[in-house]
């Protein structure tokens, strides 16, 4: 094996370890639980529970965004539990914007 060869190969074994560290960086951010994302749907589907305790409450058109937001987060915290945090953070935006369009046309 020629030195020249020899300095080819560590290099695109150097190359070939900085692509590792990096996918697995990425791979690690990509991995944490979407503790923010979830306090916030929890906060906003709380907030909108209260205007729905009554049955009347419960005929308004506007009902089936809380039963959407409730079933979101439910899926949502099913998802967290299971460690799928992509998911479970796109449930919680979910339930978020379902509360608030609850609230919005109350």
């Amino acid at each position: 094996m020629t030195a020249q060869h020899k300095h080819r190969t560590l290099g695109l074994m150097i190359r070939g370890l900085m692509i590792s560290c990096f996918l697995l960086v990425l791979a690690s951010c990509a991995s944490k639980p979407p503790v923010q994302a979830m306090a916030e749907a929890r906060a906003a589907v709380q907030s909108v529970r209260v205007l729905y305790v009554d049955e009347k409450a419960q005929q308004h058109k506007s009902y089936q965004y809380y039963q959407s937001a409730e079933q979101s987060l439910l899926e949502a915290t099913q998802a967290l539990d299971e460690k799928r945090y992509d998911l479970a953070k796109r449930k919680a935006r979910e339930a978020k914007r379902q509360a608030r369009l609850a609230a919005k046309l109350k």
